[in-house]
């Protein structure tokens, strides 16, 4: 009788790891899913279709570019 219960304590313990390893396989789907989302929308160097930061890292860039400061002229 006692070996029944070691038996099918055995049982339940590998089922469980089953379910642990296949529970973890899905979270690393899921998470690489996101990180590859997250990084064709945020930082895509795609010159069509670029990431909203790469978008506002260009303007800024652009920007300081621009600098009016060096087009002024000093009266005398």
């Amino acid at each position: 009788m006692d070996s029944k219960k070691d038996s099918s304590s055995k049982n339940i313990l590998l089922q469980q790891g089953g379910q642990i390893v296949l529970e973890y396989i899905l979270l690393l789907v899921v998470g690489v899913g996101v990180a590859t989302l997250i990084t064709t929308q945020m930082v895509s160097r795609n010159p069509n279709s670029p990431g909203f930061l790469v978008q506002k890292w260009s303007s800024i860039i652009t920007e300081i570019g621009a600098d009016f400061a060096d087009d002024v002229v000093e009266e005398k």
